[in-house]
């Protein structure tokens, strides 16, 4: 009976081992390669389709919000007063200007008083809190102009793209500059806008150079680099808010250089 015993259980150990060889060395692999199979096939692969597919849309849509804003400029006026008589304007402006503080007229649909113009609104803001603090009112006006990219049908190819290359290096440069006068205007210290806008008219006069084409538009910017350079030459201490009105009235004309009208 002991013997009947062991020998069935020899025969079920060497049973059940064949099962589990059966089980776990052939039925579970292919279990898993199938699960693997669909797993890929049907929840990663498409899940990765689709975020490859949207990581396009979004580079798409920044490439896109780029483009769109270097087509684009944003300028930041500080307004304190607007008359339909320019003697009006000229008296704030002289009152404004003897208290210390920039002023300058601008002629729109009437004439405008501005104390200060920025391409940042981060620095406009900052100003405007400036002269809260002893000028009665001052309102933040944001423009938004489009940019020129047509400059004639009889320009190549490559001088197009050389003017619009210096129109992107003049926006660049207002933008730095506008934000330094914010700190000049404060301080009444000229050396720092002083330095910086000589350096900036070296990069701009290399660029000049470079563009060999006499177009209306090059003409305009050449009077632009030329009133630069004099603001570069005379700007001092004694005289920032003077030569400021002069630095935004060649802003001025700038914008109007480069806008589609």
């Amino acid at each position: 009976m002991g013997r009947y015993k062991r020998r069935y259980r020899n025969k079920r150990t060497v049973k059940d081992k064949l099962i589990y060889i059966f089980l776990f060395g052939i039925v579970s692999p292919i279990i898993a390669i199938t699960l693997g199979f669909f797993l890929v096939k049907y929840i990663i692969y498409p899940g990765f389709i689709i975020n490859q597919n949207n990581q396009q849309v979004i580079t798409e849509d920044k490439t896109k919000e780029v483009e769109n804003n270097a087509n684009t400029l944003n300028i930041f006026n500080i307004q304190i007063g607007g008359f339909n008589e320019l003697n009006n304007a000229k008296a704030l402006k002289e009152s404004v200007n003897n208290k210390g503080f920039a002023a300058y007229v601008v002629k729109l649909d009437n004439y405008k008083v501005f104390s200060g113009t920025f391409l940042s609104k981060e620095h406009a803001e900052e100003y405007k809190k400036h002269l809260d603090q002893n000028i009665e009112e001052s309102f933040l006006h944001e423009n938004t102009i489009n940019i020129k990219t047509d400059f004639g049908e009889d320009l190549k190819k490559e001088d197009s793209k050389k003017i619009l290359q210096l129109i992107n290096k003049y926006n660049d440069i207002y933008i730095s500059e506008t934000s330094i006068w914010e700190e000049t205007l404060i301080s009444k210290k000229s050396k720092d806008i002083k330095n910086i806008i000589q350096k900036n008219n070296d990069d701009l006069n290399e660029i000049h150079e470079s563009i060999k084409v006499e177009t209306e538009i090059m003409k305009n910017f050449k009077k632009i680099l030329e009133a630069r350079k004099k603001i570069a030459s005379e700007i001092n201490d004694k005289n920032i808010l003077e030569k400021y009105s002069a630095y935004t009235k060649i802003l001025v004309d700038y914008v109007n250089i480069i806008r589609i009208k």
